[in-house]
Formats: structure tokens, sequence, C-alpha cells
């Protein structure tokens, strides 16, 4: 039987319209013409190592939120996990530390504070978004305690090399890479996309909902951690203040990048680009000297544009869907 030309035309039009992530990689385009024709300099090997540098941290911690949202989850502790990590574990460094003791200590802490998110989330029958808006006060409110709000400095020069360069644009990419093929090619990442598009049909279907959503929340707890980590290599110094707001700058990414907030929809090259539009969009201001106050405005007229565009498509999915 031969098939009717119209749908012909729609098979041969579909790869493009699936493609998610488009939208975003033309945004992206967008902002390259338009900041490299308004600001001079903008277009340079020494300013996109900058951004770079700059996209590393939020990227890595958009890839732990994003499998917080996939499963209809959010994390808004990471920001102080980061900060926690870094300031608890790094502790040791004035005093001689070695970095092969101080960097599996930061990354352990971040997994101890991660395990603690998803033990309470999944025994306790309140949102993710309370659970981990209570343990991002409590984290801070631990390193601040235990720190006295001290910095510490100077951080010897084995410390900084994870930031210098495009080594943190690297572990981006590197973080980015293995978490597509953990989303898009194993169980773990089909049985993530299970759990946000139905739970309950995830737990009839035999998925082990709460060890899933435990190892969700511990992973981001590794990522913050690490994403500490280069942060400390970039700014050549450990602030207990350090993190404050990168919550909502990962939630942007992951939204922009085209991940549903409902869950079950998204993914992990949209969220990676979701960074880089926004790093694109914070250093074309900067670099415009627009005031800091008006970087935060930005953010979040993104994050809402991003949900209203989600909503608008899944409204619009419902209505096509006989």
């Amino acid at each position: 039987m031969n098939m009717p030309l119209e749908q012909k035309i729609q098979e041969k039009r579909s790869p493009l319209r699936n493609f998610r992530e488009l939208p975003i990689f033309l945004y992206i385009v967008g902002m390259l013409v338009v900041f490299s024709i308004v600001i001079p300099g903008f277009f340079s090997a020494r300013n996109f190592v900058n951004i770079s540098r700059q996209i590393a941290v939020v990227g890595i911690l958009s890839m732990g939120m994003t499998l917080a949202i996939l499963t209809a989850g959010i994390d808004l502790s990471v920001g102080s996990i980061l900060s926690f990590a870094i300031s608890i574990g790094g502790m040791g460094i004035p005093d001689g530390r070695s970095i092969w003791v101080v960097y599996p200590l930061v990354l352990g802490l971040g997994l101890i504070l991660g395990l603690a998110n998803g033990f309470l989330i999944t025994r306790v029958a309140v949102p993710a978004i309370i659970i981990t808006l209570g343990t991002m006060n409590i984290y801070r409110g631990i390193t601040m305690i235990v720190t006295q709000g001290r910095y510490i400095t100077p951080i010897p020069s084995q410390f900084l090399y994870i930031g210098r360069g495009l080594t943190p644009f690297l572990f981006l990419l590197g973080t980015v890479i293995l978490f597509i093929y953990i989303t898009l090619f194993t169980r773990f990442g089909r049985n993530i996309y299970a759990i946000g598009g139905s739970e309950q049909s995830a737990v009839y279907s035999g998925v082990p909902v709460q060890k899933y959503k435990v190892a969700v929340y511990a992973i981001s707890g590794i990522l913050s951690a690490f994403a500490g980590l280069i942060f400390v290599g970039r700014s050549g110094f450990i602030q207990p203040q350090a993190g404050i707001g990168y919550e909502m700058n990962a939630i942007a990414a992951v939204v922009i990048g085209g991940t549903s907030i409902t869950g079950g929809v998204g993914s992990i090259l949209g969220s990676f680009l979701g960074s880089v539009l926004m790093g694109l969009i914070l250093a074309g201001l900067t670099m415009l000297s627009v005031d800091p106050y008006w970087q935060g405005l930005v953010t979040g007229i993104l994050i809402i544009l991003a949900i209203s565009m989600d909503s608008f498509r899944q409204l619009r999915n419902d209505r096509r869907t006989p």
C-alpha cells in the first residue's frame, strides 16, 4: 500500500520537528551574532575561554538538577551543598592537607548531603521543593556556624588547576557526555523518565521508585560538590557565601533547555545548551556594564518565559491528543 504524500512529508519533517533543542541552539547562534556586533572584543578566544569557565559551574549543577526535575522533583539545595562541601571539606587546606584527601572529602560531603535530601524526600510525605528549600537553609546555616563566615585563603596552586583555562569546560563536556549516555542508553535513565512521566505507573511496572529518587539526589549532591571544586579553582579562595543564587541559575538552564518542570520530558543536551545560553547572556550583560541587579531580573524573566512555553506546549499536545 502506498503511503499518502502528506504522511511522507510529515515523516521527512519529523526529525527536525522532534529536535527539542533546536530552538535553544538557534537562540545561542543569535546571541553570538548580536553580541559580536554590539560588543567590541566579544568574539575573541580569550572571552570565550572566560565564558566557558563561568558556564562550567552552573552547567554541572544543571546536570543534577535535570535528573531531579525529570523525576518531577527539584533540588533547591545545590548552591548550599556546593558551599558546605568546599567550606567544610576545605578547612584542612591551610594545614597542608593533600589534594588526594580534600577532593574525596568534598565529594563525599556532597554525596552525604544529597543522600540526606533523597532520604527525606522519599520518607516524608512532603514535596521535594519544600524539603530542599529547608535543607538549603540548614546546610547554609551549618556552613556559616562552622566557618564563622571566614574565607579560606590562600589556596595552594595544586587546587587551582581544575579551574584554569579550558579545563572547567572540558570537565563539563565530560559530565554532559556521561549523563547523555546514562539517560538515553541505560535502564537507570529510562526509569527516571518513567518516574517523571507517571510515578504510579512506574511503581506498577516494578520500578523501585524510592531507590531511584535517592540515587538522583545523591548524584545531584556529588555534582554540586564537584562544581564547588571547579569554583575554588576558578576563584582561588573558598568563601562560605559561595553558591548563593546558583540554584536559580541551574533551574533556569534546565527549563530554558526544554526540560518540563512537571517531569518526564527533557534532555541533558538541552540543559547544557541552556547553560551556554545563560552564560552568554550574563557575560554579554556584564560586558555592557549592566547592573548586576538587572542580571537577576533577566534570569527570572527567562525562567518564567521557559516555563510558560513548556505549559503552552503541553496544552497544545493535550488538545491534539484524541
